[in-house]
Parts: C-alpha cells; structure tokens; sequence
C-alpha cells in the first residue's frame, strides 16, 4: 500500500497538492497559509511548513490535482 494513502492534503490556488510531512523527519507540519510559486505557476523551492523537530521545512509535493 501507500505510505500516505489515508493522510488529508493540503491544496493551494489552483490545485498545487501536498502532503503535510516533514521531507526530513516524516512528522506531521503546520503548513504556511501560502506557498511560493513563480510567474509560471511553478513551485519555488523554498520552505511552507513548519516541523516541531526540524523548524522550517518543505512537505512532501504530491502534484497538481
């Protein structure tokens, strides 16, 4: 099975989709109201939650749905 099948998502704008789970430690995050995209709509790589271990961190990118 899937590692995150039964985990909510967090959805932004217009789909951008993730899972909120710290890349580094695989906790759950609080996930920033905002995320950074560019002027093509496409993720910038920059922190958007925040990880009780880690600090500010990155969650899992699951896609555009």
């Amino acid at each position: 099975m899937y590692e995150y099948e039964n985990v909510p998502r967090i959805t932004y704008g217009e789909g951008l989709t993730f899972i909120p789970v710290c890349t580094l430690c695989g906790r759950f995050v609080k996930a920033d109201e905002k995320v950074v995209v560019n002027g093509f709509d496409e993720l910038v790589d920059k922190p958007n939650a925040t990880c009780k271990k880690c600090g500010r961190t990155r969650m899992i990118f699951e896609g555009y749905v």
